[in-house]
């Protein structure tokens, strides 16, 4: 079976594992992006980083106990999001719907 193949036959895996990494790595782009621009809140980059993620963190801001700091709210996110996608693997791995290796 071809890379092809075992993507479009397991699509109820990938896709929402490549959309939680995404939504992982640009978190963590957002939070190290915030240190270098701290003083520039006009950086085209920042803006785009943070257009994107805004929805992530008002969702995680909900499930995130009060106490948490606004500041803090992004490393929740990023650890929520690693948690729901081993979730979602070992989901996959248990109700027998992940790819076999080999032949």
């Amino acid at each position: 079976m071809s890379v092809g193949e075992n993507f479009f036959t397991y699509w109820y895996f990938h896709i929402p594992n490549l959309v939680m990494a995404a939504l992982i790595y640009t978190l963590i782009g957002r939070y190290l992006l915030s240190l270098f621009f701290r003083s520039n809140q006009d950086a085209v980059m920042l803006r785009v980083f943070n257009t994107v993620t805004d929805p992530v963190l008002k969702a995680i801001r909900v499930i995130t106990p009060a106490v948490v700091p606004n500041g803090v709210v992004m490393v929740f996110a990023i650890a929520w999001l690693m948690a729901a996608r081993m979730f979602w693997f070992v989901t996959c791995v248990a109700a027998g719907m992940s790819a076999t290796v080999g032949t």
